[in-house]
């Protein structure tokens, strides 16, 4: 019998004798939040979830402990050879990846480690994993950007664990039990956090793509980034393999240009200049200045192991994607990790970012920064990067305008937080998800310099759920962020830059935050036209709400607090700050917002709705009319009279409008 054959026998068995799978549960799904057509499933390391002779570690919150960094902050250690862990999984699958963390080496670079990989007890092969790109150390004196070299006595460590992902050799049938065993004999631990598993899709092939226009890469055609500089353009296919580059792939004058690989599984461009060069520090990432690109169907992996050169932030090692992408791009379907950030996007306009995986990076995952406008983030993985997951920063001379990320999950954050604003205008994150952020789950604040948040219409948060969110102030590598200092699950600060203003936050879900849910504090700034609403806080370590010198005011409906840490939902509010409930008619749609519907002369003028989807509901509910709209005004006429809901952007907003009777 061939193995294969052997493998589908056993794993019938199996579940006839065993009846169920240990995959874990995304609760969020249910309510459409988060990376919700993820094509992965989860297998946590954790009591109950999985069998193991291995040491479960404890659950905590202390920073000086690895598992503080795992999610739900448990994990397993497996330290004498032959240790293994095991799942039975729920669907077939030959796309495997481990979170795991393996100690560094005494300079900096990693140790490396070997599992076995058994299915049914049979064995499928062996899977390295590394330390190299993880252990970022910080100096505990208040120098606040990490580097890679341990020092115990001056130092605390960070992004202790890495991923290893692999296209299996063979498929895991469904309802198999999958083993991992630790191979080397030693008594070092090889810590598992979870691994996932998914069924890879088959490869892009060259003769799928319909293009008249396209060309398709090979090795002996010289380096890749001469290839597509001299294909500008076309669209540029570039096969399954391993691509090992030495200079940055920059784009100029790119109209059109696609760059389409096998799929993430298969095509790996391999940026291998050293960080630790002067001359060749920068030489990553792929930088894109054209309209109409498209990059999809690759994975972006780099030598470096570090934020930056020479721990100096003038000297920054690379972005995966950098540029602008000019307008109307596409990015798809491309996994990006160990670079500085996995994209820093300037000036582009309507760009679309979807089923992307940015993971193990050393600050952002990605930035919409710069000028940014009308682009979307949409059903992406962040994880373990060690700087915002999603932000938007509008920096000096760059307003960043009505840009979107939405359905996306954040996990791991090792610095700062999940998702960011730092100025802008008429910007949007909605449906979601945040789990084990070290620091802040979601901040809106004003640290950095640049654009303020505009008066014209309200940046808008809503749907996003929190999983331990914040942390406590305290000691430097124990406790708090880098400076010690306490940070909410959700974070408003009009700290020394500009006010905090026009901010519209709604249907939020904060659970078991580690200090305070909601930190309300300002600087030299104020907080004005900020409203709250249905916000939900079970579990805190502390207040529902917290004031620091808060300044200004903000309006809330119907928050919900349980099981709070303090003795009260909120401490005394500051003299200089005004908390006010308002749930009056109307509430939901904050002042300022460009649509204006209203009757005139027999005809309902709908204005301000240029790209925009549109329903009207009459008073019962009912839908009676659905449209996209491309103009910036639209008059309907024909309508009886009555009373009129209008809602649009996602519903995002809703106004009412009533018909009278003309005769």
């Amino acid at each position: 019998m061939k193995k294969f054959q052997l493998i589908l026998l056993l794993s019938f068995l199996l579940f006839i004798h065993n009846g169920f799978s240990q995959s874990v549960v995304f609760p969020d799904d249910e309510k459409e939040r988060g990376y919700t057509n993820r094509p992965y499933l989860r297998y946590e390391a954790e009591p109950g979830k999985c069998e193991t002779n291995g040491t479960a570690l404890n659950s905590t919150y202390d920073q000086r402990l690895l598992q503080s960094e795992a999610s739900n902050q448990i994990a397993v250690n497996l330290v004498s050879k032959n240790d293994y862990i095991q799942w039975t999984n729920e669907a077939p699958a030959d796309g495997l990846t481990i979170r795991f963390s393996l100690p560094d080496s005494s300079n900096g670079t990693g140790i490396q480690g070997i599992f076995a990989l058994y299915v049914n007890d049979i064995f499928v092969q062996n899977i390295i994993v590394n330390s190299y790109w993880a252990w970022q150390y910080f100096l505990k004196n208040g120098t606040k950007y990490p580097d890679n070299t341990p020092d115990a006595t001056t130092k605390f460590p960070r992004m202790r664990f890495d991923e290893t992902h692999v296209k299996l050799n063979e498929k895991i049938p469904a309802n198999a039990t999958f083993r991992l065993i630790k191979v080397d004999d030693n008594d070092i631990s090889y810590t598992i956090d979870f691994v996932e598993l998914e069924e890879v899709p088959d490869p892009i092939s060259y003769n799928s793509i319909i293009d008249a226009n396209k060309v398709m890469y090979t090795a002996d055609q010289g380096p890749l980034y001469s290839f597509i500089a001299a294909n500008k353009g076309k669209t540029i296919y570039i096969p399954a393999g391993v691509y090992n580059v030495d200079k940055r792939i920059t784009i100029t004058s790119g109209d059109n240009t696609k760059i389409i690989g096998a799929g993430m599984w298969y095509t790996e461009i391999n940026f291998t200049a050293s960080s630790d060069d002067k001359s060749t520090y920068n030489q990553r990432g792929i930088e894109a200045y054209g309209n109409n690109m498209v990059l999809q169907g690759v994975y972006l992996n780099t030598i470096n192991n570090k934020r930056y050169y020479q721990n100096n932030d003038s000297y920054q090692v690379g972005k995966g994607l950098m540029g602008s992408f000019g307008s109307n791009s596409l990015i798809k379907d491309v996994w990006i990790e160990h670079f500085e950030c996995g994209g820093w996007i300037e000036n582009a306009n309507s760009l679309i970012i979807q089923n992307c995986r940015f993971r193990n990076n050393y600050a952002d995952g990605i930035n919409l920064s710069y000028a940014c406008k009308n682009s979307i983030v949409e059903q992406c993985s962040f994880r373990n990067n060690g700087d915002d997951d999603m932000a938007s920063w509008s920096r000096s001379n760059g307003l960043c305008e009505n840009n979107t990320f939405r359905y996306c999950t954040a996990e791991n954050n090792w610095r700062a937080s999940s998702l960011g604003f730092f100025g802008g205008k008429q910007n949007k994150a909605y449906n979601c998800v945040i789990i084990d952020p070290m620091e802040a789950g979601f901040r809106v604040v004003c640290d950095f310099p640049g654009m303020p948040f505009s008066t014209d219409g309200y940046s808008v948060l809503h749907d996003i759920s929190v999983y331990k969110g914040g942390v406590p102030s305290g000691i430097v590598g124990v406790s708090g962020d880098l400076w010690g200092n306490q940070q909410g699950a959700l974070h408003l600060n009009s700290s020394t830059q500009y006010d905090l203003q026009n901010i519209f936050i709604y249907n939020i879900d904060f659970y078991h935050s580690k200090n305070d849910a909601i930190f309300i504090g300002s600087g030299s700034k104020n907080i004005s036209n900020v409203i709250l609403k249905n916000i939900h806080i079970n579990g805190t370590g502390r207040y529902g709400i917290y004031f620091s010198g808060a300044k200004g005011n903000v309006t809330y409906c119907n928050i919900l607090y349980e099981n709070i840490g303090a003795i009260s939902n909120y401490n005394t509010i500051p003299a200089t700050f005004t908390f006010v409930e308002n749930c009056e008619a109307g509430f939901q749609q904050p002042f300022g917002n460009n649509l204006k519907a209203f009757f005139s002369e027999n005809v309902l003028h709908i204005i301000g709705v240029e790209n925009t989807n549109v329903s009207i509901f009459d008073l019962l509910g009912k839908k009676i009319f659905n449209f996209f709209c491309t103009s910036p005004k639209i008059n309907i006429s024909g309508l009886y009279p009555g009373i009129y809901m209008i809602r649009w952007d996602n519903f995002n907003y809703t106004q009412k409008v009533f018909i009278p009777n003309t005769i």
